[in-house]
């Protein structure tokens, strides 16, 4: 067994490059937490000559914070000898993942599955017209487990605009996107109904705040939290007023995009909760404090959390405490929406044209989303979870064997059935609450704010000054939230003026001139 590569090995000499950096670890961290695929179909790495050795091949993808990667573990040869493959990890932290990966480019050190970021982004366009990606529409159909795991919307997703090939196989975003859940024992034991519309949630909060719902005797109780610290959470609360915090269409000129974050809706749900924190009603420790609102909802100190769909998973399996998925609530003619990028695709994994095992990337690729899927995002039983009434319980971290641990490392994609199977999605919950986690992604998929920018278009202005502005929103939002002593709408209309100065304006002529396509992006996953 060849000893894994680590980002230790990597010399501290990095290269500047150009690779695109991951848009959301929000989004990515769910990801990884999506499950494996039905168990006993042939893969084809069954098909392998039995006599035939294993095949070597590299891979190259970034560790996320939170995520671990065992190197040369007892479940890493099982998943190994399934694929009749020998791998070679490299898994540099995500925040150095950009250079690491220029320098092994720029190197000709070129690994055979590369994980790359969202399909046509522009400058990876730039390396498959280099010749750095292996064109695959001829090798995919002699995967045809792999190819039938992705609709032929998602392939046509990742045709390049230049040649219209296939190029990589695609991980998908996690379903969902940001909800609203709710302690329903406390509505329960207060007599409340679940709040329909934000004054009702309003109320909710305010009654929390004030009748000592936990029962302690103490007025300590936190009725709202956002999961984490992240200014973006707040954004949801722009769709009650009317806005897509996105880029979308003007409201007075259809024909022109404007960035929604600066509109007047999203004015409104900074003012709405900058008046929440005031009354005693938000987390005083959003955007400041070391302990997430997600922690402390699932401690029993909060009675409401803003979270991700998909998280709810680490909250139905508390037996302590009895929660659920609000419905979206309604202000007015609006109603909360789901937030969802252009394209439905987080990351790419690219095979290198320079791959002296391309079906074996390819077969390895297969193998993860059937046999040994379960491996990778269960582990093995008896090692690191029981089946308890036919639903998989995990062990305690300190009771699992990291042998066989579950192995974020290993994971390269999740297959598009994957978001409407009851058991294998919400992985470690019973399937009455898989159906009712799906249901509830079913009903809040209903209503969805796209942002309209295509990511297969060359902004170069835009990607210059992406990190400078982005702090501009990001210090003015969170001024708006965490100091009594201004002005919220005043400093808001100051923030977007310093925004515009800044160089916001040309970015809007850039976007509006560069991408021609303004209409609404459209898709919908593949069922099961």
């Amino acid at each position: 067994m060849k000893r894994k590569l680590g980002f230790w090995l990597i010399t501290a000499a990095l290269a500047s490059g150009s690779i695109a950096g991951c848009a959301s670890d929000k989004e990515d961290a769910a990801g990884t937490e999506a499950a494996a695929a039905p168990q006993g179909s042939a893969s084809s790495a069954q098909s392998a000559a039995p006599a035939a050795p294993p095949a070597k091949i590299t891979v190259i993808k970034p560790l996320y914070a939170g995520h671990v990667y065992f190197a040369d573990s007892e479940l890493e040869k099982l998943v190994e000898k399934g694929a009749n493959v020998e791998v070679t990890y490299e898994t540099p932290p995500s925040a150095e993942y950009k250079n690491v990966l220029n320098v092994k480019l720029a190197g000709g050190d070129i690994p055979d599955i590369i994980n790359t970021f969202s399909p046509n982004d522009a400058e990876h366009n730039a390396l498959i017209d280099q010749g750095v990606f292996l064109a695959l529409d001829d090798l995919l159909p002699k995967f045809p487990k792999l190819k039938a795991s992705f609709s032929d919307e998602i392939w046509n997703m990742m045709r390049n605009p230049t040649d219209g090939k296939i190029y990589g196989v695609p991980w998908l975003r996690d379903r969902g996107g940001t909800g609203i859940f709710i302690r329903k024992d406390w509505l329960e034991k207060l007599n409340l109904q679940e709040p329909k519309t934000l004054d009702e949630f309003t109320a909710i909060l305010k009654a929390f705040r004030d009748n000592d719902p936990d029962g302690n005797g103490q007025k300590d109780t936190i009725p709202l939290a956002f999961k984490d610290n992240n200014i973006s959470y707040t954004q949801s609360f722009a769709t009650l007023f009317g806005t897509n915090p996105g880029w979308s269409p003007d409201a007075a000129d259809s024909s022109k995009l404007t960035n929604g974050q600066l509109q007047p809706g999203m004015k409104e749900a900074l003012t709405y909760l900058r008046g929440l924190r005031e009354d005693g009603l938000l987390d005083p420790d959003y955007l400041i404090g070391k302990t997430t609102g997600f922690d402390k909802f699932k401690s029993g100190k909060v009675g409401v959390v803003i979270a991700g769909l998909g998280d709810f998973r680490q909250v139905a399996v508390l037996k302590e405490m009895k929660a659920e998925i609000l419905d979206p609530i309604k202000h007015g003619n609006n109603i909360w929406q789901l937030l969802m990028p252009s394209l439905p695709i987080s990351r790419v994994n690219q095979i290198a044209k320079k791959s002296k095992n391309p079906e074996a990337a390819l077969r390895f690729l297969e193998y993860q989303i059937t046999d040994g899927y379960d491996y990778i995002q269960y582990g093995v039983e008896g090692k690191t979870y029981s089946v308890v009434n036919g639903v998989k319980t995990p062990f305690e971290a300190d009771k699992k064997d990291n042998q066989y641990n579950t192995n974020v490392g290993l994971e390269l994609l999740q297959p598009e059935w994957l978001f409407s199977d009851t058991e294998k999605y919400t992985k470690f919950v019973s399937k009455e609450t898989a159906e009712y986690i799906i249901a509830k992604m079913d009903l809040y998929e209903r209503n969805i704010a796209f942002d309209y920018i295509r990511s297969n278009i060359v902004f170069p202005y835009r990607n210059e000054t992406s990190a400078q502005l982005g702090q501009v929103i990001t210090e003015g939002f969170s001024k708006i939230l965490l100091d009594n002593k201004t002005d919220p709408a005043k400093l808001f209309d100051e923030t977007v003026a310093k925004w515009k100065k800044d160089g916001g304006d040309k970015v809007t002529e850039e976007i509006n001139k560069l991408q021609t396509d303004k209409s609404q992006p459209q898709y919908k996953f593949m069922k099961k």
